[in-house]
Parts: C-alpha cells; structure tokens; sequence
C-alpha cells in the first residue's frame, strides 16, 4: 500500500517557499506537526541535499531553491513511490533492486541527475543530458510474457500525451520504443523484466527524455529550446499519472491500445530498409502485443519488438 502522508521535508520548502519573511522553528513545528528537533533534522537535510536555507534569530529562509529538483519530497503526497540519485550506475539497475520490494499494484519511480552506465536499446549508451528526464517505473506485474509490451506502448503515449500538452510541438512515436520530434530522436524506452515460466514477475521501464538539451549525435533532438525552463516535476508526475491510466489498459483484451499508439506513429505504410541488409519492407502497424506488421513482395511478416532494426533516416514532417 503507497504512503500517501506527506513528510516534513516536504512541508518545510511549502513553508519557505510561501513566505517572504524568516519563519520561526516554533512556527514550523506547529504546522507540520513534529518537533523542533525534528524541524532542525530535516532542514539540516535538504541544506545538504543542496535547498540554500539560512537561519538567523528571526528564524529559516529559503535564499536558493532547487525548482528543478527530482527528490522525492517534491512530490508531496506519494513521495514514498519515488527515489531519486544525483549520480548513480543506471537506473535501470536500481530499478531491479527495487523490483524484488515492490508490492502488486504499486508503481516506483526511480530517478537519477547523472547516469555513469545509462542503457538504451541493444546495449547502446544512454546519455542523460543536463536537465533530462531519466528514470525507471518499477511494477509489480503478472502478464504472459507474449504482452509485456504493451507496457512499452503504453508508457510511449503516456510519454507523448505529457510532452505535448507542455511544449506544443507534435510527438512521434515509432516502432519499438522511440520518441521523436519532427527534428530527430528525443527519448526512448528501455523495458527490463523478470518471469517464472510464461509470466512476468515484474516490468520495468526506463524513460529517457531530452528536455532542453541533447547528446551530440546524429538525428536527436530536445523537446523544448535550449536554457528554456521547464517543469521536469510536474512534467514527471504527470507521465507517471497518465502511466497507471495506460496501464490498466495495458491490461485490457482489446484493441484499444494499438489504435491509440497507432495515432501517434508517422511511419505506417512507409517502406524502410533493414539495417545491415538491401532488403527493404513496408512498415504497415502493429499488433496487439506491439509486433510489427511488415510487407515484402506481397508477403506479410510479423515481427516482435526489437527483433529487427528499421533505418529511421529520415526527419518526419
């Protein structure tokens, strides 16, 4: 069962964050409901989680907030469900140590500033880029393993749906597991899972987004213009809001899904060559369970997720 209580650290920086004036530590005990010890910790805290509280005899101020902050605390209510790294190895290995203690029905947020071991697809490099979303959705789930990417899809529309109703810009969403702008890659989803016979124990889902800034690669993009500032936050919170909605339709036997994810995808009729081959195919949708629907010479093919590489040269219009 999720905490929804919201902590002391959390309703300390409301506190700070409200008032213009110094605010006593009686003060804040009194409307968070702990002790001035207990303020005295949890202030010391976020001084060194990096939050610029100074203290003097009229009591706290907040001089240097962190508005782009990841921890958990800034989450309020729920906080419980989010873990956050200013450095870590990946979040994807976290998220599997995490996975072992999540609870069915519970959904945890791992989040990270620096990745030193990012993962993306087919044992590339992900590069977490200043100000980027990184992280991994950990879930407890027991599905045939023939619809585990149904998440996958689920977590692209979530994604999209968020992005675009906070920059304005039109989002792709391409087979397998890619988010694109009209100028080039902006994010991808990594899925890592565990199964016993034909069922998954558990799904997760590494999210990574460039916001406003990009690796210096070939056909990348960032979702909004550089320096731009941006609600990662709020931007987090509500991919993770629309998440649990695609999940429970993740879940449902019908095409419902595949038609939404299908909206978003610019590729379907177009034909694209194989990488490392000549040979070329008409990309034509997917399944239900994410399989891509091909066609070559007349022949139509399904194939699951990953097991072929469509060349994406082209920027979309």
């Amino acid at each position: 069962m999720v905490n929804e209580k919201t902590s002391t650290k959390s309703k300390i920086l409301e506190i700070l964050r409200n008032s213009s004036n110094p605010v006593t530590g009686d003060i804040i005990a009194g409307e968070t409901g702990v002790s001035r010890v207990a303020v005295w910790k949890a202030v010391q805290s976020l001084q060194n989680s990096g939050y610029d509280i100074q203290s003097n005899r009229n009591g706290y101020v907040l001089s240097k907030d962190l508005e782009d902050s990841l921890y958990p605390w800034e989450f309020g209510k729920g906080e419980s469900s989010f873990s956050h790294f200013t450095e870590t190895d990946s979040t994807m290995i976290q998220g599997r140590i995490a996975a072992e203690n999540c609870e069915k029905g519970e959904l945890k947020v791992i989040t990270a500033d620096i990745q030193t071991m990012g993962q993306g697809h087919a044992d590339h490099k992900w590069t977490t880029t200043k100000g980027s979303i990184a992280c991994t959705m950990v879930s407890k789930e027991n599905v045939p393993l023939y619809e585990s990417h149904r998440f996958v899809m689920a977590c692209q529309i979530a994604a999209a749906k968020t992005l675009e109703r906070h920059s304005g810009r039109k989002i792709f969403l391409r087979w397998p597991n890619d988010i694109w702008t009209d100028k080039g890659k902006a994010g991808g989803i990594l899925d890592d899972l565990s199964a016993t016979g034909s069922f998954t124990n558990w799904i997760n889902l590494g999210l990574g987004i460039n916001l406003s800034s990009k690796p210096k690669l070939k056909e990348t993009d960032c979702i909004f213009a550089p320096d731009t500032k941006i609600p990662r936050k709020e931007i987090l919170k509500e991919i993770v809001d629309e998440l649990k909605n695609g999940f429970n339709l993740a879940k449902e036997s019908n095409s419902d899904l595949e038609m939404l994810w299908s909206l978003y995808c610019p590729d379907i009729g177009k034909k694209f060559r194989l990488k490392d081959s000549e040979k070329s195919i008409v990309f034509k949708g997917i399944n239900s369970y994410g399989f891509a629907i091909t066609e070559c010479r007349g022949e139509e093919r399904f194939y699951p997720p990953c097991s072929i590489n469509l060349l994406k040269t082209e920027y979309l219009k």
